[in-house]
């Protein structure tokens, strides 16, 4: 009975929170964020459903198949702003689908001891990828939803597939399930408390537009307020040092550049994100360097420097992820830019 009571007070907080994201967010891209919901429902579900065929059952478990690729998906998603999803992660996703597959139809008891510890690296994944330029994400209500996502959403996801793969070998000690309820009820009501109810605009902030959305204008858009006195001084010695080459520093981090202006962290994070409109640092320094880095290629009396010194000198570690911030821009290699702009004579 309380089994059945904190599960269905579960489900229908996650019906809730589903319809509320489905409705309230529709120029936001949940898709992901919707399958994970929905598998979570169904596993929560799943021990109060009668064993039906064979085929039914493998139907009904489908959903909770999809969890691990959904959680890392959605994490992808929310931290990764416009990259794709490399493609290589997606076959991760598609053997994890198929080796789960095999264990529910028990192919092979191969499977099912394959399954868990694939289950556990596609979460590990997902949490990998909050981890993620965490320091350089400006979005304040995207850092929380961060710390929330690695602490009470993975850490429970990774709980509960070792408790699977445990008692998969061994019986499940009597309360377990009610305790699994009950957590399952709390954490989801914690996520309806705080999405709802104490920061509604969480998700707005931090997942990325949909298509048709970008393509349309908000009419619920609102300009940004003024800059008071104090901000427009500290825009004005940000823009200052930044155009005197305080970008080319390697490895400069958002709090070295609050000590270097003599600035708090949080509103100089908050001045780049509201009012510049920038929601990740590294972009922000991105944008200059690029530009640097576009005149340099782009000038006679440089041909003669390699594209790694460039890159070097703009603040890059390497060449990788000069490369990767060009093509963004320009679409071209810096190579292929420089050629470009210098065709041979």
């Amino acid at each position: 009975m309380d089994y059945s009571f904190f599960t269905g007070a579960a489900c229908g907080l996650l019906l809730l929170a589903a319809t509320r994201i489905a409705t309230g967010h529709k120029r936001r891209d949940s898709r992901w964020l919707l399958v994970l919901l929905g598998g979570v429902f169904v596993y929560l579900l799943r021990p109060l459903l009668n064993d039906q065929s064979a085929l039914l059952d493998l139907l009904i478990d489908i959903p909770t198949i999809l969890i691990p690729g959904a959680f890392w998906l959605f994490c992808h998603q929310l931290c990764s702003d416009r990259e794709t999803f490399p493609k290589w992660g997606w076959w991760l996703i598609a053997t994890q689908i198929a080796v789960d597959l095999a264990s529910h139809l028990n192919l092979h008891h191969f499977f099912y001891l394959l399954a868990q510890p694939y289950k556990l690296g596609i979460i590990g994944a997902g949490l990998a990828t909050l981890l993620q330029q965490f320091q350089s994400d400006l979005v304040a209500e995207r850092r929380q939803l961060r710390i929330g996502l690695l602490i009470a959403i993975g850490g429970y996801m990774i709980l509960v597939v070792c408790a699977e793969f445990v008692f998969g070998f061994f019986p499940t000690p009597p309360g377990v399930p009610t305790l699994h309820a009950v957590t399952a009820s709390l954490l989801a009501f914690g996520a309806c408390f705080w999405l709802l109810s104490l920061s509604p605009h969480a998700l707005e902030e931090s997942l990325p537009q949909s298509t048709v959305a970008e393509l349309q204008v908000n009419p619920d858009e609102t300009p940004q307020p003024p800059l008071d006195e104090a901000q427009c001084a500290l825009l004005s010695q940000l823009q200052q040092h930044m155009e005197a080459g305080g970008y080319r520093r390697t490895g400069l981090t958002i709090r070295e550049l609050a000590e270097q202006l003599d600035a708090k962290e949080h509103v100089l994070r908050a001045l780049i994100n509201k009012h510049l409109g920038f929601r990740n640092f590294n972009e922000y320094l991105n944008q200059y360097r690029i530009d640097e880095a576009s005149r340099r290629l782009a000038d006679p009396q440089e041909a003669h420097l390699p594209v790694l010194s460039i890159a070097l000198d703009i603040g890059y570690r390497s060449l990788s992820p000069f490369n990767a911030a060009f093509k963004r821009r320009h679409d071209k290699t810096p190579t292929e830019y420089r050629r470009a702009q210098l065709p041979a004579s």
